[in-house]
């Protein structure tokens, strides 16, 4: 588990994706992701974490700073988030390109 993990966050450590308006620190020791996307003066902060027995646990999607989002709004997109990376075996980059894809709309 402990090398499946470190292997997902070091892609995202190693990425050559860029998103416009967003910008995504990977912390290994923590199994940690934080995307941050910004629009004029506005930040969106999300947080993914990896378990301990990764890929066997759930990933943990949370959020960090939600300025100007509706509240339903948000669990949609946290919904869909985290099923990607959990059912449907996504990676976090590729997920993240979803989540950003729906901000933006």
């Amino acid at each position: 588990s402990s090398v499946l993990s470190s292997q997902e966050i070091s892609s995202v450590q190693t990425s050559t994706q860029l998103f416009n308006g967003m910008t995504v620190k990977a912390r290994s020791a923590a199994r940690e992701v934080i995307a941050t996307y910004s629009v004029d003066d506005i930040f969106i902060e999300l947080i993914i974490q990896l378990p301990t027995n990764y890929p066997l646990g759930s990933i943990t999607v949370e959020s960090g700073k939600r300025v100007g989002v509706a509240v339903q709004q948000w669990r949609n997109w946290m919904l869909q988030l985290s099923t990607y990376l959990t059912h449907q075996n996504g990676s976090i980059m590729e997920g993240l390109s979803l989540w950003k894809n729906n901000v933006d709309k």
